[in-house]
């Protein structure tokens, strides 16, 4: 065999090496890369989803419970036979009503069996009781096994057949001391709801939340979800068995929840068969509704390399030139670069995003050291993106539970806020603080002559006024229905009484333009200034003392706490 022979065998088996090298590093590399990469994005799209989906359910829990611990509820479960304690606890459900989302509350008692519920377009007002529970009707095993659990609420997925309507209904229990004497709450359309949170269109990406048992309470397919979870036993429910092919990645799942109730706070992922693929499944815990928000991502979509194939071609190319020329250009041209760029992917795979990839070497070496820097690049950007899009929907769902839709003034949680924030800077700072609450006069007169959209129309005409009158550091908001409170900061009694009045003729001066004709209406205020610094409770029983003489007195007139006797 010719040497010129030899040493083209010798090179090209050392070429075959070589390659092969490349090959499994690069290999090696894009599958570090790419599992960092599908870890970080399935972390913070759990994340994400967690936080859009748990928000409106939190809000209408705290509500749910707030309105659980209203005595005059606690007084009609024991006493629902005396006619006045029912008014009155109908009057607080009503009073709920305009606050929960769906504008729809419900209530059944232990003692009596009867289930009170109201709409949103209050068609059942007057005739809030539907009708009578029973422990032998399957229907209404939901109400039985709430009255046993250990939790004072819970979140149930489950249809009414009775009132035709499916909602994801938080039940809360209503307790006298430690006897629960019935549940109370409130649901959200589930249509809606899924609209919002699980069907979000996101190529590869599906959404499933589910209880402890692991049945499935939320996802796009209907068919899926196990309605009434909460009156099951263990083998009826629909479990996550049904998500997947393989019986040991169940067994994973359950593990990682147990494992997640310990620490709520953190990510688990972990890699499943889901129809008939391998697909990354990001876990975590909310412990507000008990519940487990699953998220799977097709591993296609967290991959950033596929496209990059070629480029251990290019290393073969490049070393084969350079044993045709001479081993010093090998050295200068591939072995150099390819070590600087070594050493930045390490830096890459322990999580170092913020590290600048080197430009170095020429030509393919170069386009590739590029492809790095731009790879980088689009990973740090991307996350940054991601966390500055949870820290917005934080923020817009923040403004949303202070904001009244309706006319944009603060509602009831927003405007309590600001009192007790103004009420802490006048015990600190020894200044006075002035309250106005204002009640629109025979409201209710309005919204049956012309309809509800004129009623609208009036609440936001007066919530306008309001915010044209009061000064840049008064707060304006919407007390609750036609109610509106005003808190005026460092103001005398006689300017409160001043802009009181201008509030009044404005409002009697308004003409609002209805379908049949125009009209006009009049609003009746109380005001209260203390000397000495109160609590908002004082505050607000006093002013309502003297919204009450107001509308005694004819209504349409201002009157002063201290002129009430």
């Amino acid at each position: 065999m010719k040497l010129s022979t030899r040493f083209l065998l010798l090179r090209a088996i050392v070429f075959l090496i070589f390659a092969l090298i490349i090959w499994l590093a690069f290999a090696q590399m894009v599958r570090v890369i790419n599992q960092q990469w599908g870890k970080q994005f399935a972390e913070r799209q759990v994340l994400f989803d967690k936080y859009r989906t748990l928000s409106p359910l939190i809000r209408e829990i705290r509500l749910a419970r707030r309105m659980a611990a209203e005595p005059a509820l606690i007084e009609m479960a024991q006493h629902e036979e005396d006619a006045a304690i029912k008014r009155r606890g109908i009057n607080v459900l009503e009073k709920y009503r305009y606050e929960f989302r769906d504008h729809s509350y419900f209530a059944a008692f232990a003692k009596s069996g009867h289930y009170y519920f109201n709409d949103a377009d209050g068609q059942y007002s007057g005739k809030q009781l539907r009708y009578t529970l029973s422990p032998q009707s399957n229907d209404d095993k939901w109400f039985y096994a709430t009255l046993k659990s250990s939790g004072d609420y819970q979140v149930n997925v489950d249809p009414d057949v009775n009132l035709k309507v499916v909602k994801i209904w938080i039940n809360v229990l209503l307790k006298h001391g430690d006897n629960v004497v019935g549940v109370i709450g409130s649901g959200i359309d589930l249509t809606d709801f899924l609209r919002e949170s699980v069907d979000i269109n996101q190529p590869g990406v599906d959404n499933f939340f589910v209880d402890r048992n692991m049945a499935i309470q939320l996802s796009t397919n209907h068919q899926m979800i196990d309605f009434a979870s909460i009156a099951k036993n263990q083998d009826e429910r629909i479990t996550i068995d049904k998500l997947f092919g393989n019986p040991q990645d169940v067994i994973q799942v359950f593990k990682a929840a147990k494992r997640l109730e310990q620490n709520f706070g953190e990510v688990a992922t972990l890699w499943v068969d889901y129809q008939g693929a391998n697909q990354l499944l990001g876990i975590a815990y909310l412990p507000e509704v008990g519940w487990y928000d699953l998220t799977l991502m097709h591993d296609k979509s967290l991959k950033v390399l596929d496209g990059f194939s070629w480029l251990p071609l290019v290393f073969g190319l490049i070393f084969l030139v350079a044993l045709l020329v001479l081993n010093l250009f090998l050295n200068h041209w591939v072995l150099d670069p390819i070590g600087k760029l070594q050493v930045a992917t390490e830096q890459l795979e322990r999580g170092n995003y913020e590290i600048e990839l080197p430009l170095v070497g020429k030509g393919e070496i170069g386009a590739l050291a590029q492809s790095f820097r731009h790879m980088v690049a689009v990973v740090r950007q991307t996350n940054q993106e991601l966390e500055q899009k949870v820290k917005d929907r934080t923020e817009d769902l923040q403004r949303l539970t202070e904001i009244d839709p309706l006319t944009g003034l603060l509602n009831r949680r927003g405007i309590m806020d600001r009192f007790e924030q103004e009420i802490a800077r006048q015990t600190r700072q020894g200044s006075s603080l002035g309250i106005l609450l204002l009640d629109l006069d025979n409201f209710k007169q309005v919204n049956d002559t012309y309809g509800h959209v004129a009623g609208d129309v009036a609440l936001c005409s007066t919530a306008n006024i309001l915010q044209s009158m009061k000064r840049s550091y008064d707060h304006a908001g919407r007390w609750g229905g036609e109610e509106f409170l005003i808190l005026l900061p460092e103001c005398s009694e006689q300017d409160l009484l001043v802009i009181a009045e201008r509030i009044r003729e404005a409002v009697q001066s308004l003409r609002v333009e209805a379908g049949t004709g125009d009209f006009s209406f009049t609003v009746s205020i109380g005001a209260h200034h203390p000397k000495t610094p109160q609590t908002p409770d004082a505050m607000l029983s006093q002013a309502d003392k003297a919204l009450y003489k107001a509308k005694e007195a004819g209504r349409n007139n201002v009157y002063l706490a201290n002129q009430v006797t």
